[in-house]
C-alpha cells in the first residue's frame, strides 16, 4: 500500500498508525514518515490506575492526529471506532472496508464478508484500484537500518559463521491468536527433525522466538544432535528483522516472522495448518517460498472470517504434516548453497 501511494502521489506524505509492538516493523517499511502508537492494553491499564491520565492520553492521539490535517486515512481497523475518531480528527476521506457494517463513518468503502477465496493483500490493494491508483508495486518490503545490520553483522561474526547456508527455525509465531496460538503450531518434534536434518548435511542452523518460547526454543535445542549456532528469544524486532535478512532461509509457521522473512526477500518455508496458505501466506506467490500442507484432511482451511472452530479432528492438518517432506522442501530451496 505504502509504495504504491509514495510512487503515485508524488511529494506524498505517509504516517502510520500501529500498535507498540509493531512500531519496529513500521520504522522499517521505505516510505513511512511518522508513526503514531496505539496501544489497547496500555490504556486500559492507565484508566484502572487514572482514569483522567487516560482520558489526556487518548486526547494527545487525537489531537496529534488533528493538528497534522491529513487529507486521507486507509483505515483497516474493521472497527466503528476508529471511523469515529478519524472523522471528528478532521480526515475527510476516509478509506476502508466495510466488514458487517462496521464502515459507518467511512467515505469510501468496499464491502468486505471476510478475507477469503484471494489473499488480503489483494483486499487491501483493492481500495487502491476503487480509487484509480495504479498498482504497480506487489511485494512486501522491509529495510533493515544501518545500525541493526550492523549488529547483525557482528553477531554473526561473534559466532563465527560469517558464510552460509544459514537457516533460522521460528517454531513459534501466531501471537495475535493469544491462548490459541499453539492450533498454528508444528509440533517441536517436526521442527527438530528437520533442524537435526539440515545440520547433518553442514547447514548452520539457529532457532529464533520472542520470550513467551523461550522453552519451546531450548527443548528443541537441547535435544538436537548438533546444537544450534544461536537460540534467541530477547531481540529487539529491528534486530530480528536486520538478523533474518542474512540468513539464506527462514522456516517457520504461519504468522509473522514469515511475512516479515518474504519482505526482506528472504527464501522460506512454511506451515499451514487451520489457515488458508492462498488467503495468509507468502505473497506473491513465487518459487522462493513453498508452503507446506497436511494432505487430504477435508475440513482443513477452518479459520475463516476471523473465527476458528473446536478441532474435532485432533489438529490432524499440523500432525499429519511429514518432517522428512519439510526437510527436503528446505534443501530443494537451499540447492547448491548445501554444497558450498
Amino acid at each position: 500500500m505504502v509504495e504504491n501511494l509514495v510512487k503515485s502521489i508524488k511529494g506524498a506524505s505517509i504516517d502510520y498508525l500501529c500498535n507498540a509492538r509493531t512500531r519496529d516493523i513500521a520504522e522499517s517499511i521505505p516510505g513511512v514518515g511518522g508513526i503514531f502508537v496505539y496501544e489497547k492494553d496500555d490504556l486500559l491499564r492507565l484508566w484502572n490506575r487514572s482514569k483522567m491520565r487516560c482520558i489526556e492520553a487518548i486526547y494527545g492521539l487525537f489531537s496529534s492526529v488533528r493538528r497534522n490535517r491529513y487529507d486521507a486515512v486507509f483505515d483497516f481497523t474493521l472497527s466503528r471506532e476508529f471511523g469515529l475518531f478519524f472523522m471528528l480528527s478532521g480526515i475527510p476521506r476516509r478509506i476502508g472496508l466495510d466488514y458487517r457494517k462496521r464502515g459507518l463513518f467511512l467515505t469510501h468503502k468496499l464491502p468486505l464478508k471476510g478475507f477469503e477465496d484471494r489473499h488480503v493483500i489483494e483486499h487491501y490493494l483493492d481500495l487502491l484500484r476503487f480509487l484509480e491508483v495504479p498498482v504497480s508495486g506487489t511485494e512486501m518490503r522491509l529495510v533493515p537500518d544501518e545500525r541493526s545490520l550492523d549488529w547483525a553483522s557482528n553477531y554473526l561474526k561473534d559466532k563465527g559463521v560469517e558464510s552460509g547456508p544459514l537457516v533460522a527455525i521460528v517454531p513459534g509465531g501466531g501471537a495475535s491468536w493469544g491462548e490459541r496460538a499453539p492450533r498454528k503450531r508444528w509440533e517441536s518434534a517436526g521442527f527438530l527433525s528437520v533442524a537435526d536434518t539440515l545440520a547433518g548435511q553442514g547447514i548452520k542452523v539457529a532457532l529464533f522466538g520472542d520470550p513467551s518460547e523461550s522453552g519451546l526454543c531450548r527443548e528443541i535445542s537441547e535435544k538436537m544432535t548438533q546444537r544450534p549456532f544461536a537460540v534467541e528469544n530477547a531481540l529487539t524486532l529491528k534486530q530480528y528483522i536486520a538478523l533474518l535478512s542474512k540468513f539464506d532461509l527462514v522456516v517457520c509457521n504461519d504468522g509473522g516472522p514469515l511475512h516479515m522473512a518474504v519482505a526482506l526477500g528472504v527464501r522460506t518455508v512454511s506451515i499451514f495448518g487451520p489457515v488458508d496458505e492462498k488467503v495468509y501466506g507468502p505473497y506473491p506467490q513465487s518459487d522462493r517460498h513453498r508452503t507446506i500442507t497436511a494432505k487430504e484432511i477435508p475440513c482443513r482451511p477452518c479459520y475463516s472470517r476471523f473465527k476458528l472452530p473446536e478441532c474435532e479432528e485432533e489438529m490432524r492438518c499440523l500432525t499429519n504434516i511429514d518432517a522428512e517432506e519439510v526437510a527436503g522442501a528446505c534443501l530443494e530451496m537451499l540447492g547448491d548453497k548445501v554444497s558450498q
